[in-house]
């Protein structure tokens, strides 16, 4: 502990416990989507698509 000064600013900064947050994180959202998705068995509506009525020019 001689060659090391406590009281001076921190510059070598660790990122694991930030990025270590960052994955938890994502991992705990994708997991709840995943299962909540999973647990409702109510069926979609299937998206129905209405196409306008051709219409013909007279001249």
């Amino acid at each position: 502990m001689i060659g090391k000064d406590y009281r001076g600013p921190e510059y070598h900064a660790s990122t694991g416990l930030p990025v270590a947050i960052l994955l938890l994180s994502v991992l705990a959202i994708s997991a709840y989507l995943f299962f909540a998705g999973s647990l409702s068995n109510e069926q979609h509506a299937a998206a129905k698509v209405y196409l306008p009525a051709a219409q013909t020019q007279t001249r």
